[in-house]
């Protein structure tokens, strides 16, 4: 009895844990990031290796290569506009960067189509 409380109380932790990291940027001021090239700047370089990273940086790395490569699937309504936001933002600024962030996390172009289709439409 003793251990099945423990299995769900550890359970219960890592569906909490979970839950707390998946909207963890459903708030995210993603125009803020867009509006300021410094910042916009510094995220790029941090998931492109060529820059230091913040938490937050570290975090959109770990994540981008299957955000990228699934056009957002997993993503919450929230997530998927800050993720478009950031993107388009990052293609308006720069076009060249753009085409090189994705061939960095999509180099085989598996979902380049899927990818273009989220930009346009959000879903």
């Amino acid at each position: 009895m003793r251990s099945w409380l423990l299995c769900v109380l550890a359970l219960a932790v890592v569906v909490y844990c979970s839950a707390q990291h998946s909207n963890r940027y459903d708030n995210f001021n993603a125009d803020s990031i867009i509006q300021n090239e410094r910042i916009l700047l510094a995220y790029y370089k941090c998931v492109m290796d060529k820059g230091p990273c913040t938490k937050d940086g570290k975090n959109f790395k770990r994540v981008l290569p299957e955000t990228l490569t699934t056009a957002c699937s997993r993503c919450s309504p929230k997530q998927k506009l800050v993720v478009r936001k950031l993107l388009l933002g990052i293609r308006v600024k720069s076009e060249p960067r753009f085409l090189e962030l994705l061939d960095k996390y999509d180099p085989q172009r598996v979902n380049r189509e899927g990818l273009y289709s989220f930009l346009v439409t959000g879903v």
